[in-house]
């Protein structure tokens, strides 16, 4: 596996090519956030990722996990009223969901609590649509010490989503209610090491 990371102003044109890629491939499937991944007439859009990506410039980071030479999966990052944001636009290629891979939880997630804990927060945010109810629940699950997977321990991808905390109510993010869970990074250390 391999990560890049990356944003509007330094993004390269194979870089753009491999988001494009995956956008399309996310956009073609039976889910309900695919509209958001659309590349056709992007531009014109402001729900796609693309228009948040190039005409927002929303994303202080992008991160891109490549299986060998192919995009896999991808999560932006950026600060909402002084609060990072993780895990924004969050999309993983079907073939890499389960099977033990956790691609966002191995690799981007932890590459963009990095970069915000450089910057100096304490804590971040992932926000959930309300129709991602079953990850939502697993989820909560998790952080409540009530799921469990092979290969649990210390090093476990899974221990990000223990130390969640999840707001009673949703809140309003870029015009739309999010479920919020809360990450605060010492204790995500604390528990790692």
């Amino acid at each position: 596996m391999r990560l890049e990371t990356y944003n509007h102003n330094n993004i390269n044109q194979t870089q753009h090519d491999a988001l494009i890629k995956l956008c399309n491939y996310a956009s073609t499937l039976d889910d309900p956030a695919a509209k958001n991944y659309a590349v056709e007439d992007w531009q014109e859009r402001n729900d796609t990722l693309l228009y948040a990506f190039y005409r927002r410039k929303r994303f202080d980071i992008f991160n891109m996990l490549y299986y060998k030479d192919t995009p896999i999966a991808m999560a932006g990052a950026y600060v909402f009223n002084h609060q990072p944001i993780i895990g924004v636009r969050t999309f993983t290629h079907l073939d890499f969901r389960g099977g033990g891979h956790w691609c966002q939880a191995r690799y981007i997630l932890p590459s963009q609590i990095d970069y915000y804990e450089a910057k100096g927060y304490k804590n971040v945010w992932l926000t959930f649509n309300s129709y991602n109810h079953k990850l939502i629940n697993f989820l909560k699950r998790i952080s409540e010490g009530k799921a469990s997977h092979f290969g649990a321990g210390k090093i476990s991808p899974k221990n990000l989503y223990k130390y969640l905390n999840w707001y009673d109510e949703p809140k309003v993010i870029q015009y739309t209610d999010q479920i919020i869970a809360e990450l605060n990074i010492s204790d995500y250390r604390d528990g790692c090491n």
